[in-house]
């Protein structure tokens, strides 16, 4: 008899405490974002043209950079540069955004 009781009241408690398991932590329910849509074929190869034409252009400035004798001069392009390598992660960021936060998300 003793045992049955044992077996019964671990049964219980387990029972009871299945809900608390099945809570989601107050920081992940927090930092959860609604799904976006998935963009159409169409927009994908709009940015991903976007994104050719920005490293194009990133490559010639690197080859103006290489080439320029003046140090002024190579100042001006090194932030010409570097201002075209934000304007592409953001880009990039736009494009990958959502999917680049999950995999943070996960990793913690």
């Amino acid at each position: 008899m003793n045992t049955v009781l044992q077996i019964t009241a671990v049964a219980l408690i387990a029972f009871l405490m299945q809900p608390a398991f099945a809570q989601q932590p107050a920081d992940a329910a927090k930092d959860a974002q609604p799904a976006q849509p998935a963009p159409s074929p169409q927009e994908v190869d709009k940015q991903f043209a976007k994104m050719q034409e920005q490293m194009t252009r990133m490559q010639a400035q690197m080859d103006k950079i290489g080439q320029a004798k003046d140090p002024q001069e190579r100042t001006r392009l090194l932030q010409e540069h570097w201002t075209a390598m934000q304007e592409t992660m953001a880009l990039m960021h736009g494009q990958w955004g959502g999917m680049m936060g999950e995999t943070r998300r996960t990793a913690r």
